[in-house]
């Protein structure tokens, strides 16, 4: 990673391009936001990397005019120049490599073993692609994309509602219940919560990006918070009593989502988030269980004492 370490610097230095609501997760992902610039340690021999060294071997760069990811012109004025016995072909209306293997596979293949038999550059086989704006395959992906954020959306809060009325028909949950609501139930309703969220941004908040700190931390915390809550409380505590394991749970849960996104923000930190916010929710009703008030001890009610009269 320390190759890419110079350009990655560069990039997250800058504000450029940053902030928008879809981001550029697959960057922050990898980068961890760009903390893993300076994480490794430096190899005396990565500057030669840097550079491309001359060379005579007989290279063949293939691009394509729509290739996002490298495009054409970068191997055309960084490495064309340096290669003696360099040569490239661009295809046109192509982009990565998966549109050269997947379109004219014999042609490709002609290129290829040509090149290497004879050090000639025959494209004789290669037809023009038209590219294709169709977005039918994405459309499909968005719609189950959105099916399954529906899905935990109701699981969700059909968890939450199995909770309370499981608490207020059997007055507390049993200890193998309130273990797996603490924490599967707090993982599940957390990434429902999350989903929820990011569906009413994306629908009356299109401003607020998916890697928004305070919707990753209050949606997935909350409904954390609320479903341990509902597995520590009883229904005979005291008004105060519930009123201190509410606060505690989402204090906890709020707390341990925000640290969890430090750790590792944008939508990687999501997973971090969750597990934080459980976490930290349920070592604050531990803490809340430990040092609550004891009882007050019963009073001494002094015995009559018989007293000998003379």
């Amino acid at each position: 990673m320390q190759l890419d370490a110079h350009a990655a610097r560069r990039y997250f230095s800058s504000t450029a391009g940053h902030g928008t609501i879809i981001g550029d997760p697959g960057s922050d992902l990898l980068w961890d936001g760009g903390q893993l610039v300076g994480a490794w340690p430096a190899n005396p021999s990565q500057n030669q990397y840097t550079t491309v060294p001359e060379s005579d071997v007989p290279t063949l760069l293939i691009g394509g005019t729509v290739d996002l990811q490298t495009p054409a012109r970068n191997a055309t004025k960084e490495l064309l120049p340096q290669l003696r016995n360099g040569h490239q072909v661009i295809l046109s209306e192509r982009g990565h490599t998966t549109d050269f293997w997947n379109f004219d596979q014999s042609a490709g293949t002609h290129l290829l073993t040509t090149f290497y038999a004879t050090g000639k550059v025959d494209t004789s086989r290669l037809t023009h692609h038209k590219i294709s704006f169709r977005t039918a395959s994405f459309t499909t992906m968005a719609k189950y994309l959105l099916a399954i954020m529906l899905g935990l959306v109701v699981l969700t809060a059909a968890t939450l509602l199995w909770a309370v009325f499981r608490v207020r028909g059997r007055g507390a949950a049993g200890r193998k219940t309130g273990l797996a609501m603490r924490t599967a139930g707090g993982f599940v309703v957390g990434l429902g919560g999350w989903f929820l969220g990011a569906l009413i941004a994306a629908t009356f908040w299109t401003t607020v990006p998916l890697t928004s700190e305070p919707l990753a931390v209050l949606s997935a915390g909350l409904p954390a918070a609320l479903v341990e809550y509902l597995a520590w409380t009883r229904r005979d505590a005291g008004r105060a009593a519930k009123a201190r394991g509410f606060l505690a749970a989402t204090a906890g849960a709020l707390i341990g989502g925000w640290y969890g996104f430090t750790v590792m923000p944008g939508i990687a930190g999501l997973f971090a988030t969750i597990i934080g916010a459980v976490a930290a929710g349920n070592i604050a009703l531990i803490a809340l269980d430990l040092f609550r008030e004891r009882p007050g001890q019963p009073e001494l009610v002094p015995q009559p004492q018989l007293v000998s009269q003379p």
